[in-house]
């Protein structure tokens, strides 16, 4: 199932696009019909057409594939992946972006205070494995080793990391860690220190439970926003903003709503940006990495929502600056399906997209065990605006209208552990 959540992962669940938890209803629906492949010709005359062959080579890429995203890359301003969480091979991809695009921001699926721990660590010699000991799964995605690979080189190439996302639903106890080494009051300290301890036990027991122990934002109650509240009133605009952001993601996990999420993470990216860019002044080159339903431009696959991906379409329009949207996603394998922070071999699981209606033309026209394959869209997206093509599900309407290309990768590997 392609539409799941990390707070699912938390409770026991598989793990695939990063969203709120309460979306799980609009998955099901959204999946309630599984689809057959393509009949329509046209469809798939265009799909071959326009595909071509991508080759890894170590940390490199090469062939047409390659050539065709590299002349693109170059002349784009901000290139968005969208993804499926946890294959391993993805993070390798966004590398390979990275070193053409040599973007001055990264902007990652992640809470702004798990892209500070991120930089930081990225910055030192070594892996987080304590870190990640003490907080599993406090960098998210980021707590996976190609992945902080790839936050490695993008520090290396002197990228800064931006997070716009909720707070972490595994990140409780960390903040309220930060929150402790902020605040000046010692009756603040005491209390913000036995949470810290408290939520984080908590935490891991939910992803070692797989389900029987709610998670820290499932479990709390408002009783203790109160509390927060009490204590951080007389402290800093700092520390005032810190627990404004753990209340509204709180909320958010609470009430399970995608809407006030995505409008957050936007939010986020306009005040985030703003040292970056000067009032009328161009846009920074960017690299987008987010979940899929999250990069692409125009109407979200969940309706009438537009998410990061089409907002950062518009500000690009605003500069006369161009995007390009990618989405890579694995045809089968392995992928992260689980948070378990202990034993990772739990963690593993086997998926097929063989039948997914948002790249169904696209894995048909990728064999098992080919190179990796590259498909312009664009051309399917003129087609079906302006030349009557026929695409009759909406996922793979979002696809088409959404992205430039799309990358398929005949196999992946789950994305590892440190």
């Amino acid at each position: 199932m392609l539409l799941t959540s990390l707070l699912q992962t938390l409770t026991g669940r598989r793990v695939r696009l990063l969203v709120a938890g309460a979306l799980l209803a609009v998955a099901a629906e959204a999946r309630a019909q599984t689809p057959t492949a393509p009949a329509d010709t046209a469809l798939q005359r265009l799909v071959r057409t326009h595909q071509f062959a991508l080759a890894p080579q170590g940390s490199q890429f090469g062939g047409p594939g390659w050539d065709k995203l590299r002349a693109d890359i170059e002349t784009s301003q901000l290139v968005l992946i969208g993804e499926d969480h946890g294959m391993a091979q993805i993070p390798g991809f966004a590398a390979a972006v990275a070193r053409e695009l040599k973007p001055t921001l990264y902007v990652a699926e992640i809470d702004r205070y798990q892209a500070q721990d991120l930089s930081r660590l990225a910055a030192q010699p070594g892996l987080p494995a304590s870190f990640l000991r003490q907080h599993p799964m406090g960098l998210s995605f980021y707590s996976w080793a190609e992945e902080f690979e790839l936050a490695r080189q993008l520090r290396s190439q002197h990228t800064t990391i931006l997070g716009i996302e909720q707070v972490g639903i595994a990140m409780p106890g960390r903040l309220y860690e930060l929150l402790a080494e902020k605040v000046k009051s010692k009756p603040a300290k005491i209390y913000l220190r036995a949470r810290a301890t408290a939520y984080q036990a908590r935490d891991r027991a939910s992803m070692v439970a797989g389900g029987d122990t709610p998670g820290t934002m499932l479990w709390l109650k408002p009783a203790a926003l109160d509390s927060l509240r009490t204590f951080t009133r007389p402290e800093s605009p700092e520390v005032q903003r810190m627990a404004d952001d753990f209340a509204a993601s709180y909320q958010i996990y609470q009430a399970g709503s995608h809407r006030p999420r995505i409008n957050l993470m936007k939010r986020n990216l306009l005040r985030e940006l703003q040292p970056y860019q000067p009032a009328g002044q161009p846009l920074p080159k960017m690299l987008f990495k987010f979940g899929a339903n999250h990069a692409g431009q125009g109407r979200s696959i969940w309706g009438d929502i537009y998410d990061v991906g089409n907002l950062a379409k518009n500000l690009a329009d605003i500069h006369d600056q161009k995007t390009l949207h990618i989405f890579v996603i694995g045809k089968q394998g392995t992928q992260v399906g689980g948070q378990h922070p202990d034993d990772f071999t739990k963690n593993v699981a086997r998926y097929s997209y063989a039948q997914e209606a948002m790249v169904l033309p696209f894995v048909t026209n990728t064999p098992a065990g080919s190179a990796w394959q590259v498909f312009d869209v664009r051309p399917l997206r003129r087609a079906m605006l302006y030349e009557g093509l026929k695409i009759t599900t909406p996922e793979l309407q979002a696809t088409i209208l959404g992205y430039d290309y799309v990358v398929i990768i005949p196999e992946t590997t789950a994305s590892r552990n440190f």
